[in-house]
């Protein structure tokens, strides 16, 4: 017997009558397997002339349901402002009460023995006792859990047991007196959805979930746990009770992640049978009564003070999920208004503040406008992708953790904080094998909070360090940051022609005097430093690679990590990696680890922004797939667009035959000529920057190819975004052309990312759960 075959026994029984294309259809297999399988009922015994043997009526009754449980406990916080009033279970639609139509169908199918979870309002439910019959279970888990507590609070009923919301609404009865196995309802649903997507062998069987599916069957309506599947499910939630990501889980979640032993198959069901409405519009669509009466004595009054029929108040929604006595906001007439409310349930106060939220619009519009069309060429920004963006939208940071991979301790941490440091712990294994790191610390938040970490780390006042200076292309900060903490700063001998430290210089200095750090914070640079020229002895070099972490990460320049001892390699994330704003520390040397790690955190970080952790963590591990054709499409760009630009007759910096080995391209200019393709870049919204130090000759242009690199462009665009830059240098500037080459550039979407397939595994855990 196979659950294909069980199920034309279900629909003979039903129907008492064979057609085989009905049944086909009804059952949503092909005509010939259904006629294969018939004949094989015939032939085992079950069916006789179309109809079910004696032999079959006995098989049926092994397969009986046994009872029901309907979970009513939640809020239904999305239902505001009428669950403030009632539970939603208790709504009027089309004429019955939604949880009364359920146990009135669940008794047309002879399941009796019903069971209803209680928690909100639960005094509400009382009546159904002696109406129907049914047993009443309390719950108070509801607060703090999802509904898996409520399955798990009807345990001593859970066998052979249909599982059932109590606010759902079946246009027919889909409910079963017999069951094959566990099931699960579904519908097909077309297009891109939210909902949680199934994958089925041949016999219905769900092999796999997923969330953030397209053109897919998904999981809506009441599902059936066998006994076999009751009592796993019962073991499962009593061993991961106290786990923190159980709290938040839904008892198919718990499914999911125990998909051997809790496996299920799906029962097909069609469109516009199984509704569940998630907010008052939906209702109003389904039930016209709801239009201009929703049963709300507070709405009612709201659309009195507001004289507007309630069908004028629309976009319903809490304050807060967490505390509904905050009140909710709505729309009317196009307006938005915010309605507070006491604990008698009156109406405190009505306001509206769309004006803030206009005002608000207008502002992220016109940044959204501004870089959608912008060419950008700034040589210190880059975008993340959808992918590493996720985490940003799950809740991270909120939460705290002190101590790092090798220092985190649980007895004098933050409770919970344990389910924080598998991320610092994956971060610190996927930066060893993309850096080459024995020792990561993520904790710092930007490139420069790195470099302040790292010297208030390891540097004591009085503490002598060379920098690279600000006319060699060093950060501006680094000076005054330095001397703020106290030590005694002179800067690093640099070589102008080739664009490079001065070693032979510096090594001599480092012999003749006492140099306690080397700090080098390249801000501009047209190829890396060769730091493994310096001649160390015991000074300590601490190099900032934000401009070129990504090009070390994949191995398209020199990574110095893994040849020189005494050495720190930090920088910010979000340049050339293509990460969020966030910062990374690593070394190899075993004692200027333990000095930064016991430092850092809590001493100088408290709050480490967990958020941009768990997202610069997406980030590597999506660089371990794509980082390398990236950071070499990065350079392959800086170097013909330096050629292109070259051969228009730019004068643009080189060392040797080459222009650039990193993202950047320098134009050098006089003064005029600056000034005249910035202030044109403004104007037309060209991303770059303009340079007055020696390392352009006194004056130019910084560019960097990161970002487009990012998008992919085609090594052919470049020609078009010189064209630009010749166009934006002219005294009279030609605004046609230079808006019409603007249009023809290539589109702006982040490539050398995962698909939308593996975003999905994700998109369940963004933003909070009802």
């Amino acid at each position: 017997m196979n659950k294909i075959m069980f199920d034309i026994m279900l629909y003979l029984d039903e129907k008492n009558e064979w057609d085989s294309r009905q049944a086909a259809k009804a059952l949503y297999k092909p005509y010939s397997v259904i006629e294969q399988e018939y004949r094989n009922l015939k032939y085992d015994g079950y069916v006789d002339d179309k109809k079910l043997t004696d032999k079959a009526e006995k098989y049926l009754q092994t397969h009986k349901i046994d009872n029901a449980i309907i979970l009513a406990a939640g809020v239904s916080t999305r239902f505001v402002p009428l669950c403030f009033e009632q539970p939603k279970s208790l709504l009027t639609v089309k004429g019955e009460v939604l949880i009364e139509r359920q146990i009135n169908q669940l008794k047309e199918k002879g399941i009796n023995d019903i069971t209803i979870v209680v928690g909100f309002m639960k005094e509400k439910f009382d009546y159904l006792r002696d109406k129907y019959g049914v047993s009443i279970v309390e719950t108070e888990d509801y607060r703090i859990r999802n509904n898996h507590a409520s399955v798990y609070a009807a345990k001593a009923k859970l066998g052979n047991t249909i599982i059932t919301s109590s606010d759902l609404y079946f246009t027919k009865n889909i409910f079963q007196t017999y069951a094959y196995d566990a099931y699960y309802c579904t519908i097909y649903q077309e297009g891109d959805t939210e909902e949680r997507g199934v994958t089925t062998d041949a016999y219905d069987r769900i092999t796999d979930t997923a969330y953030g599916v397209a053109d897919s069957w998904v999981t809506l309506g009441y599902a059936y746990f066998n006994k076999r599947f009751s009592d796993n499910f019962i073991d499962i939630v009593e061993k991961e009770w106290n786990l923190p990501r159980t709290r938040d889980s839904f008892w198919a979640d718990i499914q999911d992640r125990h998909l051997a032993e809790l496996y299920m198959y799906a029962k097909r069901c069609d469109q516009g049978v199984i509704y569940e409405f998630d907010s008052l519009e939906e209702l109003r669509q389904f039930d016209d009564s709801y239009q201009n009466d929703a049963h709300s004595s507070l709405l009612a009054e709201i659309a009195r003070k507001l004289s507007v029929p309630e069908r004028s108040l629309t976009n319903l929604r809490p304050i807060t999920k967490e505390d509904l006595g905050l009140g909710f906001t709505f729309s009317c007439d196009g307006r938005r208004y915010i309605c507070r409310i006491g604990k008698d349930l009156s109406i405190e106060v009505i306001r509206r503040f769309d004006d803030e939220i206009q005002e608000l619009a207008a502002i992220v519009d016109s940044f959204e406008s501004y870089y959608d069309k912008t060419l950008p060429l700034c040589a210190a920004e880059n975008v993340i992708s959808d992918f590493a963006n996720m985490p940003l939208q799950m809740g991270f940071q909120e939460r705290y953790i002190v101590g790092n991979t090798y220092s985190y301790m649980e007895a004098d941490n933050f409770i919970g904080s344990t389910y924080l440091l598998p991320f610092y712990e994956m971060i610190s294994d996927k930066c060893r094998t993309i850096f080459g790191a024995k020792y990561t610390d993520s904790r710092t938040l930007t490139g420069m909070n790195c470099l302040m970490m790292v010297m208030s780390s390891l540097a004591k006042a009085g503490d002598h360090v060379m920098i690279l200076g600000s006319s060699a292309g060093g950060h501006a900060s680094v000076k005054p940051i330095c001397e703020r903490l106290g030590l005694v700063v002179s800067e690093v001998p640099y070589d102008f022609e080739r664009y490079d430290l001065d070693f032979s210089t510096l090594n001599r200095r480092l012999k003749e005097e006492h140099i306690d750090y080397i700090l080098l914070a390249p801000s501009d640079l047209i190829q890396p430093l060769h730091v493994t020229n310096i001649e160390l002895g015991d000074t300590v070099l601490l190099y900032d690679a934000s401009q070129t972490l990504g090009l070390i990460g994949a191995g398209v320049v020199e990574n110095p990590l893994g040849k020189i001892d005494n050495f720190v390699m930090f920088g910010g994330t979000h340049k050339t990696f293509p990460g969020p704003a966030s910062g990374l520390i690593m070394t190899n040397n075993d004692s200027l680890h333990e000095r930064l790690e016991r430092t850092i955190n809590p001493i100088y970080i408290r709050h480490t922004q967990m958020h941009q952790k768990v997202s610069l963590l997406f980030a590597l591990v999506e660089f371990e797939s794509f980082g390398k054709p990236y950071q070499q499409h990065i350079v392959e760009l800086s170097q013909t667009l330096a050629m292109e630009l070259e051969q228009r007759g730019f004068n643009i910096a080189h060392v040797g035959d080459m222009h650039s080995t990193t993202h950047q391209v320098f134009i050098l200019t006089d003064k005029e000529m600056m000034e005249r393709i910035f202030a044109n870049s403004l104007r037309y919204g060209i991303t770059l920057n303009k340079k007055k130090k020696r390392l352009f000759n006194g004056f130019g242009i910084r560019l960097g190819t990161q970002e487009i690199a990012r998008y992919d462009w085609p090594v052919e665009s470049m020609k078009i975004v010189a064209d630009i830059i010749v166009e934006i240098a002219k005294p009279d500037v030609d605004s046609d052309k230079v808006t019409s080459m603007l249009h023809s550039l290539p589109d702006k979407k982040a490539q050398f990312t995962f698909d939308e397939t593996v975003t999905g595994y994700f998109k369940r855990f963004m933003g909070q759960k009802v």
